[in-house]
């Protein structure tokens, strides 16, 4: 990809990521999250750098609590690129011309750098990465991610912690792999990495599932949105969709009458009152129907009977 694509790609992200800030929600997080993952799938050199000023914007997370350890690992990176860059060219030139690394090697070399530094990454993982694309990668780290974070849930509930964290990494590889096998199309490829990314992410109980072994990756990816979601998000979907498919009924007001009349307030004496009000006793227990007693061209006359006194007037 040329770094014309590439700076356009960026600027686009960059402005993507400027409308979430200062990312407070919990959806607002999760959008800043896959926008700085894909940020790091860039091939970003020293002129995109800057061109697009992304640094900047980017560093406005550093102090996130939940962003920060993401956005410093990618601004620390951006900084190797564009150290990389300066320190290969003065050797190249105090050595007559040594050959610079092509930027997908450099961007590699900064990935397993950056990785190495985490505690929480196991060895066998990282040298089970090696061989594939900088994007797979990407995916398979934030699978791991994931399960990481639902460990503690399970050690809580009584499983073995040194057992599950053998686990993680196999399960975040076989999930990628599977995904990669049925997505070929780059794009369909990534789509649907993130929609799992996402919804493992918010149900807990498939996430488990998914370590324990008790739902295998093909079946995992295999799955539809909707079985994807969580109890409580199906639910939800559930009673949107009842409201919508009630809404449409010719006869909801009357099935729905005693909702109505709660809602406003209307107990008691008020199921029985109309429109009229006797001016002899003041009850509004009253009656009423409507005749045509005149012309065609003129409006109907209300007959109106109080049901307390029983007096009777038109009007």
């Amino acid at each position: 990809m040329s770094t014309t694509s590439v700076a356009a790609t960026v600027n686009q992200l960059k402005e993507s990521l400027v409308k979430e800030l200062p990312a407070e929600s919990d959806d607002a997080v999760d959008r800043c999250r896959d926008i700085l993952e894909r940020l790091e799938e860039q091939s970003v050199s020293l002129e995109v750098l800057s061109e697009t000023m992304i640094g900047k914007t980017v560093a406005q997370l550093k102090s996130h609590t939940a962003l920060g350890a993401k956005a410093k690992a990618l601004v620390k990176k951006w900084k190797q690129v564009a150290k990389g860059k300066a320190a290969a060219a003065s050797a190249a030139a105090a050595a007559g011309g040594v050959r610079e690394l092509p930027k997908t090697e450099r961007r590699e070399s900064a990935n397993t750098s950056t990785n190495n530094n985490a505690d929480d990454t196991p060895d066998d993982f990282l040298t089970e990465l090696i061989p594939l694309s900088p994007m797979r990668q990407n995916i398979c780290k934030k699978f791991l991610e994931i399960f990481q974070a639902a460990k503690e849930a399970l050690v809580q509930s009584g499983v073995n912690e040194e057992a599950i964290k053998h686990l993680l990494g196999p399960r975040a590889l076989e999930v990628e792999a599977e995904v990669h096998k049925r997505t070929p199309d780059k794009k369909a490829y990534t789509d649907k990495a993130r929609s799992l990314a996402f919804n493992l992410k918010k149900n807990a109980g498939l996430t488990q599932e998914v370590i324990l072994g008790q739902l295998d990756a093909e079946s995992l990816v295999q799955m539809k949105t909707e079985d994807l979601a969580s109890d409580e998000m199906r639910h939800k979907r559930h009673e949107e969709a009842k409201k919508v498919i009630d809404s449409k009924r010719l006869d909801w007001d009357q099935a729905n009458e005693d909702k109505i009349n709660k809602m406003c307030g209307i107990q008691g004496d008020l199921l029985k009152a109309s429109l009229f009000t006797c001016g002899r006793c003041k009850s509004v227990k009253t009656t009423s129907t409507q005749k045509q007693t005149r012309s065609a061209d003129e409006p109907m006359t209300v007959f109106v009977l109080c049901l307390n006194c029983g007096k009777r007037w038109k009007c």
